[in-house]
């Protein structure tokens, strides 16, 4: 009897190795297979696609409303510097030659002009909606001339762009008007011809205000204040034109200003978590040289303490 027993007991071993060693082959051929599927989807994606490298420096300056009325488009005016910095970053990856330097200016009335440091790209940190807190009136021109300073200062002989957003006009400047304004930028592009300036606005004077600063038709934008999302996106593609050596300086094309100023009313199609306050003024009296005139009597909103609504809710 011991010896059956033992020769069972043998068996049971025997049946269980093999079990085992079927089982760790079962194994071994699904991770095989596992990873053999892995790799035929990973060969089937798209690769990720990057923007072409740059092909020269850049210095970058934003000129940012942060007035009382600029509240309803804080998280729009977040996520589009944060996608210019983002696109930036990518464009100067290495192996680039060439180097990005930004820098904010952030601006409501005239005793609150914020002037960040001059800084390389890849030290930027993406922008959180907290550091962008909208109160006070707006000195535009008091904003705007000490951008042109600092760029005269930092960015001479270098390819620079600024960018001046703003959804009013000026309404508390206490040391420079729209004329001193013109004669600096009139100064700039003849002491660095590599220097362009932008104006974006959603204010029914904006159009009168790039005409007042010598500002032409490829240098301004006004967008609806729905739309603002929009006019970020149009600015990241032009100066990424400019970067990758599609142009010689910052500026909107045709297809840019047509899209920018596209009416949208509907918040799902705008891509904005915030509608602002003045979404149903889109003609204006003041035009471009270029521009066909209206026939509307003159109108001007205000540039600050304007109404602000959230989901029907006024903030």
């Amino acid at each position: 009897m011991a010896t059956t027993n033992n020769s069972n007991s043998n068996s049971n071993e025997i049946m269980a190795e093999s079990n085992a060693t079927e089982s760790n082959a079962t194994e071994s051929n699904a991770t095989e297979s596992n990873d053999a599927i892995q790799q035929i989807q990973e060969a089937q994606l798209p690769p990720i696609a990057l923007p072409p490298i740059a092909t020269k420096d850049m210095d970058v300056t934003f000129v940012q409303d942060v007035s009382d009325s600029m509240k309803c488009q804080r998280m729009s005016v977040v996520n589009g510097i944060n996608e210019i910095v983002s696109d930036l970053q990518k464009r100067y990856r290495a192996p680039c030659e060439h180097s990005a330097h930004l820098r904010i200016i952030k601006f409501s009335s005239h005793d609150n002009i914020q002037v960040g440091e001059r800084v390389p790209v890849h030290d930027v940190a993406l922008m959180d909606p907290t550091e962008l807190l909208c109160d006070g009136m707006t000195a535009l021109w008091d904003a705007v001339a000490i951008a042109i300073d600092k760029m005269n200062m930092s960015s001479a002989g270098v390819p620079a762009t600024m960018y001046v957003f703003t959804d009013g006009d000026n309404n508390d400047s206490k040391h420079h008007n729209q004329s001193d304004v013109n004669e600096m930028i009139s100064d700039n592009k003849k002491r660095n011809p590599m220097h362009s300036i932008l104006f974006i606005g959603s204010d029914p004077s904006t159009k009168r205000n790039a005409n007042g600063m010598g500002l032409d038709r490829v240098h301004s934008i006004q967008h609806d204040s729905d739309n603002t999302p929009v006019a970020y996106e149009v600015c990241r593609r032009a100066l990424g034109r400019c970067v990758s050596g599609d142009t010689q300086s910052t500026e909107f094309n045709n297809e840019d200003i047509v899209m920018s100023e596209m009416p949208c009313h509907d918040d799902n199609a705008c891509n904005s978590p915030l509608v602002g306050y003045n979404h149903s003024q889109q003609s204006d009296d003041f035009v471009f040289d270029d521009d066909v005139p209206s026939v509307a009597p003159p109108r001007r909103a205000a540039s600050a303490g304007g109404m602000c609504y959230y989901n029907g809710a006024m903030m």
